[in-house]
């Protein structure tokens, strides 16, 4: 983790009521073991299913226009699947251009509150998405949604970054990305019912998709309302009326986060020019934003095209979607796994590098057997190589989080690694040409160097920081201070 020395604070309202927490009488001297264990608990079954929920509404209402497409979308708004294609182009777009002024916005408002406007605001967009009636109202929605639902996965990783222990990080991380595979596992189901409704009301099937996922995602930011805490010293959510959480767990709450890292844990920090220009000149912080959109790039692909490969190998449309289905609870096992690890033995490259390696392995073996006779052990190598899709995703954005300097360089870093991970996304599909098919070995060998590459990238973060930690010791050996260092 960064030194201490380097960090400041631009708002310290909230490390001076932290530091009051920590220092009452139930300190450090009589918080057991236990005790940690217990508020520890409570905060996985009350601060991170809030957040995960929110990930749900987010994917069901980022995904929902695929289901839209089996029902009568196109013909109702005329539009042709180019116009579709383009619309989702725009949506990206809207995504990527409000990463950082979204949690510039964070600093300024405090999570609490511009998670549960984010949620309100898109969540009102997908509901009026019901009424669209042509091309231009299509591209209106799709660019507004994009545009607001942006700042919501940094934003959520901060608030993580607020309650939980830089040991305790990776897997929260990874847990609350499960939200995006339960939305995904559960959302064609959904439609699939929801799309039954043709013709209620004198309304087609998609529009009633919209509305009533609409309507959920607003039922979740009154969640975020009645729920929400703001930090480990403000636990009562914005309308006051009830604390979840007494004097002595607000105490042990601001005792684990205590020390040297307290000033990065601010729920509140005002985002100066200088502070947001040291961000964004930072080498690592365009590092870590690589390193998400090389590796999830190959997500982009497969996530795509996976079905339609499993169905070329010999399998019929229904039984190549449930066999699909399979690399997505595999990456979920998987991604818990190495962040346990992760946060077990403290290293966050290495275990990077695992994931990956994983991934260049497996692809290599589906580029070997990719002529067999044998569907099932192309489709086994198939799955394999699927289930390490993004599985260091949430280890990076954790690794950037655990070792940020300043609440401003977080909240920024982490927006720049989601941005990394919405490019990989966008291009993705674009490795797999027609003229490539069925076999698509050029992609294929395009997703094992990209994999490659993300190790080599992984690499270089990992020296930067090792050389950084030799400077922080050289500067302790001097001065005769405690310094912490940067995990690795």
């Amino acid at each position: 983790m960064a030194s201490s020395a380097v960090r400041k604070c631009d708002d310290v309202e909230d490390a001076i009521e932290l530091g009051d927490a920590a220092s009452s009488p139930t300190m450090a001297s009589t918080i057991s073991e236990e005790d940690e264990r217990r508020i520890r608990r409570k905060l996985d079954f009350y601060l991170l299913p809030i957040l995960v929920l929110g990930f749900i509404a987010l994917q069901f209402d980022r995904s929902n226009i695929s289901n839209a497409l089996t029902n009568t979308f196109q013909k109702d708004l005329g539009i042709s699947l180019g116009q579709v294609n383009a619309g989702s182009q725009i949506f990206q777009a809207g995504i990527l251009v409000s990463e950082i002024p979204a949690n510039i916005v964070l600093q300024k408002l405090g999570a609490r509150v511009w998670l549960m406007t984010l949620l309100a605001i898109w969540g009102t967009i997908t509901l009026t998405q019901a009424w669209m009636t042509n091309v231009r109202s299509f591209y209106t929605t799709r660019f507004l949604l994009g545009f607001f639902e942006g700042g919501f996965i940094p934003g959520s990783q901060y608030v993580l970054a607020l309650f939980y222990k830089s040991d305790e990080l990776a897997l929260r991380t990874a847990i609350f990305y499960f939200g995006n595979y339960a939305a995904t596992g559960t959302g064609s189901l959904l439609a699939a019912g929801i799309l039954k409704m043709d013709g209620t009301s004198s309304l087609s099937g998609w529009r009633w998709l919209f509305i009533l996922e609409g309507v959920f995602t607003l039922v979740v930011s009154i969640a975020f309302f009645l729920l929400m805490p703001e930090s480990v010293s403000k636990t009562r959510p914005i309308h006051g009326m009830f604390d979840v959480f007494d004097e002595n767990e607000r105490a042990i709450l601001a005792h684990r986060v205590d020390g040297p890292g307290a000033l990065t844990r601010q729920a509140k920090a005002t985002m100066t020019l200088s502070a947001f220009r040291q961000t964004i000149l930072n080498v690592r912080s365009w590092l870590h934003l690589l390193l998400n959109a090389v590796a999830l790039t190959p997500k982009g692909a497969l996530q795509l095209y996976t079905p339609s490969i499993i169905k070329s190998l010999g399998f019929d449309s229904i039984r190549a979607n449930l066999l699909n289905s399979v690399s997505s609870f595999a990456v979920v096992l998987l991604s818990i796994c190495i962040s346990i690890a992760s946060d077990k033995f403290r290293k966050r490259g290495l275990f990077c590098i695992i994931a990956f390696a994983w991934s260049v392995v497996f692809c290599a073996a589906l580029i070997a057997v990719r002529e067999s006779h044998d569907k099932w052990l192309r489709y086994a190598m198939l799955t394999l190589l699927s289930s390490g899709n993004a599985l260091a995703q949430a280890l990076n954005d954790a690794w950037l989080s655990i070792n940020s300097p300043t609440s401003n360089y977080r909240s920024i870093g982490l927006a720049m690694a989601v941005m990394g991970s919405n490019i990989g996304v966008l291009v993705g599909p674009q490795m797999f040409q027609p003229a490539d098919r069925p076999l698509y070995t050029s992609g294929f060998i395009g997703i094992m160097c990209l994999y490659a590459s993300a190790i080599v990238i992984t690499l270089i973060i990992m020296y930067t920081y090792i050389q950084d930690n030799k400077r922080i010791a050289s500067e302790v050996n001097e001065a005769s201070e405690e310094r912490e260092r940067y995990e690795i």
